[in-house]
Formats: C-alpha cells, structure tokens, sequence
C-alpha cells in the first residue's frame, strides 16, 4: 500500500500506524469543530433578516468567526485528509468521500471570499452588497454543506458499515 506521495505503507509499520491514528484523530478532530462552526453560522445566519443594523452586525460577526475558526478547521481537514489519502483506493465510495470533501472545503473557500465581500459590503453601510454576498453565502452553503455531509457519512460506512 502506498501513500498519497508514494511511500510505501505497512501495516506491520508501527511507527506509520501511530502516526496514521494520530493523523486521523486531528481530522476527526478539525472535521467536528468544523461542523459545530457551521451549526453556530447556521443559527447566526438566520437572525440577519432582523433589522439593517442586525445584518450589518451578523456580517461583521460571521466575518471574525470565519477567519478565526472556519478557515483554519477546514484547513487542518484538508491538510490531513491529503495525508490519509491513499491513491490506491481511488473507487467507489472512498471516491466519493474524497470528492465530496473537496467539494466541501472548495465551497467554504468561495465562501470566505463572499464573507470577506459582505464584511466590506457592510462596514461600507452598502445595503445591496451586503444582500448580493448573503445570498452568494446561502447559495454556496446549500451545495457545501451537503456535501461535507456526505463525505462525513461515506468515511462512517468506510470505517464501521465495511467492518460488519
């Protein structure tokens, strides 16, 4: 077996095993702080519709959360998910894991770009801005969030529903 970079694999290899368990416990990890992130947008994102002034602040808010814990978790999950690829079971339901994991932190990247946007949108009091990068940020949600879900049930059945 060979990893995503080509070197060889073992499952005697001991020391690739930790560091393999390991690997996958900071993805599980990040991946699960990911998915609380989301519920707390998810929540946040839904009060914008308030009063102007409570969408200008939901967009400043949502902004800090963003860079502050969104970015770095989906990274932390793309940098490890590379590491647990294994190229050679590049079929079928791990296929589709990986791709809907891509399509999910591709999505949270077009994401970020419309927050940022509607941040500057607001802290600019540009009401229509503000509007065209919400519905940009709903539009992508409606596409990543399904997807990372998807990704986190293919890897559950990989690891639980293949083992029956």
């Amino acid at each position: 077996m060979r990893s995503a970079w080509g070197a060889r694999r073992t499952n005697l290899d001991g020391a690739y095993l930790m560091s393999n368990s390991l690997t996958l416990a900071i993805h599980l990890f990040a991946a699960a702080l990911w998915i609380g992130v989301l519920g707390v947008e998810f929540i946040l994102e839904q009060s914008r519709t308030r009063s102007r002034d409570h969408g200008f602040n939901v967009a400043s808010i949502h902004y800090h959360i963003d860079v502050w814990l969104e970015t770095p978790a989906f990274c932390v999950v793309l940098i490890t998910g590379a590491m647990l690829l294994d190229g050679s079971r590049l079929s079928g339901l791990y296929l589709l894991k990986v791709a809907m994991g891509l399509t999910a932190i591709s999505g949270n990247v077009m994401c970020v770009y419309a927050i940022v946007r509607r941040k500057w949108s607001a802290d600019q009091q540009d009401f229509s801005g503000l509007v065209r990068y919400s519905r940009m940020v709903d539009q992508l949600s409606a596409i990543a969030v399904p997807a990372g879900f998807i990704a986190l049930f293919c890897g559950f059945y990989l690891v639980h529903g293949a083992s029956r």
